[in-house]
């Protein structure tokens, strides 16, 4: 099984946020001494056990479980008094320590390693809590002289309860995440989980706290929270549905609540309310603004109508009300904000696409103007010299013949390759993907021999002064305006009766390019017509690489073609 990377980033800091928390709670707690700051080392190490189990899950399982348990023993034997949010006696460190590991040794153990380490672990969090009980059970009152339980039937329900909630879901993420690591295309799941998993957790932790505050008899009216947030979750993928979701749940869970009477807990469910701002944010931003408006004030007006079912004084405080308006402010300038740089990333992308297609339609038509016209021309040069000579003079008509066959076969070669990276991306095109191109890095001069012995019009004279190392596009663009200028000599001075190819090095870091020939000035119109692409396309293939190109009649006769290009990129 291939290990999935982890946000070692994200895990640091929630560990950290959390040690800072007990650390506070230490410090400026009633309970507060200085025994009590004892109590962290064990944490931290536990803590760093979490974190070091990205890679070494069981190994880290299985120390963390021996911290916990030490850590316990040293805290009875000294009489120190931990603090607690969720679990009786369990650190807030030390419960997103414990349930971290158990999601990784899920994830990327066997499943009897798992199972040895996940009981590891609750073995070693139950004995932590009945080993620090014994200095936890009586809390001392400072004004009334007496000793008051603090410990009670209830409590021990509440995190028994809380405990094997926390257990079922660290272990059903551990599956999931198992799962998903052998898929080896990311699902549209995996992809919102991905994205989603640091919200999750936020609201997990809101709501553990809260249901810890709030014992057996607020659970139903936190459950209705915990509904929102699931909505919250899920949110991206369909907000318009999950708001008007969220909002039922909330409003059904405080009716439920209220006629059971139960109302242990805060006058607001911070759960909640994150989970409403978030579903705000996402309808803002994905949904079409009147909907999104609908949507909007139906669930503030939920989220306000459930305050106010079970707690009948929870907004009547006009500090209350500025809040809460404050942060439906904040929600909707979010969504608005997303937004908006949703609409210019789209825009942002659909140019780059339009610039991209737009490229790539001119390459394809510089290589096809410059690959199958220069084999395409030869052919229609080769044939009218052989209809002239086929009457007087078969046999010379033969090697006429012979070119045409050698010319056809690599125009079909090369629409071959053009056509099959067009349907299919298959054929790695580059610009001229020949046999031809493909030796233009490393024989230039070979590759400049064979287009003067193949080439169909009139002698070729080539004059090399290559450097030793060519650049792979400075080799490639060569060849391409080599082949063009003599393509054009073919199609526009039937008269030359000479050819002059110069390529030579005039710096250390310029080639110079220049074709000439002796044909008439005038350029005659080639049969089947021209395009008038061949200069264009010369031009911009030299500007791509930074050269200077130029092009037009040398002297009383002929046509030059000349262009320089750098040997080097600018800064090096």
């Amino acid at each position: 099984m291939t290990p999935q990377p982890v946000p070692h980033r994200w895990l640091a800091t929630l560990l950290g946020i959390a040690l800072l928390l007990d650390f506070t709670m230490i410090v400026t707690g009633v309970s507060a001494s200085g025994k009590s700051v004892l109590a962290i080392p064990g944490a931290a190490i536990f803590a760093a056990c979490a974190w070091l189990g990205v890679h070494r899950p069981a190994t880290a399982s299985i120390v963390g479980a021996f911290t916990l348990t030490a850590s316990s023993v040293l805290m009875r034997a000294v009489g120190v008094i931990t603090p607690s949010i969720a679990l009786s006696h369990i650190m807030l460190t030390e419960l997103i320590a414990g349930t971290v590991l158990v999601v990784l040794v899920v994830w990327r153990t066997t499943p009897l390693v798992a199972f040895a380490c996940t009981t590891a672990l609750v073995v070693s969090c139950l004995a932590s809590i009945v080993l620090r009980q014994r200095y936890c059970e009586y809390y001392c009152d400072p004004y009334e002289n007496s000793f008051t339980v603090l410990i009670t039937p209830s409590d021990v329900l509440q995190s028994l309860l809380l405990g094997f909630m926390l257990l079922v879901a660290a272990v059903s993420t551990g599956l999931y995440l198992r799962r998903t690591a052998k898929q080896r295309v990311e699902t549209e799941m995996g992809a919102l989980v991905r994205k989603q998993w640091p919200l999750g957790a936020a609201l997990s932790a809101l709501a553990l706290i809260e249901l810890s505050e709030s014992g057996i008899d607020g659970m139903v009216a936190i459950a209705g929270a915990v509904g929102a947030s699931v909505c919250a979750f899920f949110g991206p993928k369909y907000p318009l549905r999950n708001t008007w979701l969220a909002a039922g749940v909330q409003l059904f869970a405080a009716l439920v609540s209220a006629m059971y009477g139960g109302n242990n807990g805060p006058p607001l469910s911070f759960t909640g309310l994150a989970a409403s701002m978030a579903l705000i944010a996402y309808v803002v931003r994905f949904v079409a603004p009147k909907q999104a408006a609908w949507a909007t004030a139906g669930l503030s007006l939920a989220f306000v109508l459930a305050a106010s079912v079970r707690y009948r004084s929870a907004i009547t405080d006009a500090n209350m009300v500025l809040i809460l308006l404050f942060l439906l402010l904040v929600s909707v300038a979010a969504g608005v904000y997303f937004r908006a740089r949703d609409r210019e990333r789209n825009q942002t992308v659909k140019a780059a696409v339009t610039s991209a297609q737009q490229g790539e339609r001119m390459a394809l038509a510089r290589e096809l103007h410059d690959v199958v016209a220069h084999h395409v021309t030869g052919i229609v040069v080769q044939a009218q010299a052989a209809i002239m000579v086929a009457e007087k003079n078969p046999e010379v008509a033969v090697p006429a013949l012979e070119k045409i066959e050698r010319s056809g076969t690599e125009a079909l070669k090369a629409m071959r390759t053009l056509v099959g990276s067009l349907r299919d991306g298959t054929a790695a095109w580059t610009a001229g993907n020949t046999d031809m191109a493909e030796q233009a890095t490393t024989d230039l001069a070979g590759d400049l021999a064979g287009l003067a012995e193949n080439f169909a019009g009139p002698p070729v004279e080539l004059e090399l002064d290559l450097p030793g190392e060519l650049p792979h596009e400075v080799g490639r663009s060569v060849l391409r305006l080599v082949q063009e200028s003599l393509t054009n000599v073919g199609k526009h001075a039937p008269d030359a009766t000479s050819v002059r190819v110069l390529v030579a090095a005039t710096t250390s870091d310029t080639l110079h390019i220049r074709v000439t020939d002796d044909g008439s000035q005038r350029p005659v119109h080639p049969a089947g017509g021209s395009g008038g692409y061949g200069l264009v396309g010369m031009r911009e293939r030299v500007e791509l690489l930074g050269g200077r190109f130029d092009a037009g009649p040398s002297g009383y006769v002929g046509w030059s073609v000349e262009a320089w290009l750098p040997l080097r990129k600018e800064g090096t």
